[in-house]
C-alpha cells in the first residue's frame, strides 16, 4: 500500500483532473453559444443586406453564417487548445499575435453584419 502522502496527492491530481474537464466542456458550451449567437446575428444582418430572390437570399444567408460560426468555433477552439502548449516568450508572443489577427479578422468577417442586424 503506498504512503498516506502518495495517497493524497492521487486523491488530488484526479480531482484536478475532473475539474480541467469540466472546464473544458465548460469552455466548448459557452462558445458554442457565443459562435451560434453571432451566426444567427450575422443570418439577420446579411438576409436584409442582401437582394434578389427570397430563397437565394436565405440559402446565401444561412451558408455565410453558418461559415462565421465554425470559423470562430474553429479559430478559438484551436487558440485554447495550444496556447498552454506553447511554453517560451518569443512562440507566445506569435500566438498573441496570431490571436490577435484573428480577432480582427472575426470581427471583419461579421461585427458589421450583426450591428446591421441590430439596428
Amino acid at each position: 500500500m503506498p504512503p498516506r502522502g502518495a495517497c493524497m496527492e492521487i486523491a488530488m491530481a484526479t480531482a484536478l483532473r475532473d475539474g480541467v474537464r469540466q472546464l473544458e466542456t465548460t469552455a466548448r458550451i459557452c462558445l458554442m453559444v457565443l459562435a451560434l449567437a453571432s451566426g444567427v446575428y450575422t443570418y439577420i444582418g446579411v438576409r436584409d443586406l442582401l437582394d434578389g430572390s427570397a430563397t437565394a437570399v436565405f440559402f446565401a444567408a444561412i451558408i455565410y453564417s453558418v461559415a462565421v460560426s465554425v470559423g470562430i468555433y474553429a479559430f478559438w477552439t484551436f487558440m485554447m487548445r495550444f496556447l498552454p502548449h506553447v511554453e517560451d516568450a518569443a512562440s507566445r508572443a506569435l500566438m498573441f499575435g496570431a490571436m490577435a489577427l484573428g480577432s480582427v479578422m472575426i470581427v471583419a468577417m461579421c461585427s458589421w453584419l450583426n450591428a446591421s442586424a441590430l439596428a
